[in-house]
């Protein structure tokens, strides 16, 4: 398994893995016609906006040349004083989950962010999540529940953060 820069080839899987695991993971947890309306044609075209930002990371795992998970992050996007960076999104296939992989991912996103002058980091994630325990694993602290208004509702979102992201567990090397 390699974990690399994303490249524009790599966009259209993305965003089939972004709308497979929102449906796996969120299937007791928002509509079902809120998830079955997602589209990956749409969620290219938003990583492909992202990707053309020079704000933007964006890494793959990539298993035997296929791509089976992804993370993208950058500045924090909310105006928060203390934490500079931001996970938006990390997505791992349901059948490669629990190997390590979204740890790596993180790991790897966190380095990038060192690169750039970005030192501390949090991510959003829905309360109801079942694997939103998965950051805390990864030395991340609880720091506070906001509300993210999502698919007519607004839903509780856990707030996790990094004062110092060289703690953050399972350090990986990328190209």
């Amino acid at each position: 398994m390699v974990i690399r820069p994303s490249q524009k080839a790599d966009l259209h899987t993305m965003s089939r893995i972004y709308v497979q695991t929102w449906r796996d993971t969120y299937l007791s947890v928002l509509p079902y016609d809120y998830l079955f309306e997602m589209s990956a044609p749409t969620h290219e075209q938003a990583f492909v906006n992202q990707l053309d930002s020079n704000q933007f990371t964006s890494l793959v795992a990539e298993d035997a040349g296929r791509v089976i998970g992804f993370t993208t992050g950058g500045l924090e996007r909310n105006g928060n004083n203390i934490y500079g960076g931001e996970i938006y999104t990390l997505y791992v296939l349901k059948n490669f989950q629990r190997q390590g992989i979204g740890g790596k991912l993180v790991s790897a996103l966190a380095e990038q962010l060192n690169r750039i002058g970005i030192y501390s980091m949090l991510v959003r994630v829905l309360k109801r999540n079942p694997y939103r325990r998965f950051y805390i694993k990864m030395n991340g602290t609880y720091l506070k529940t906001e509300y993210q208004h999502l698919s007519g509702e607004n839903l509780e979102v856990d707030v996790y953060g990094w004062l110092d992201t060289t703690l953050v567990n399972n350090k990986t090397t990328i190209p």
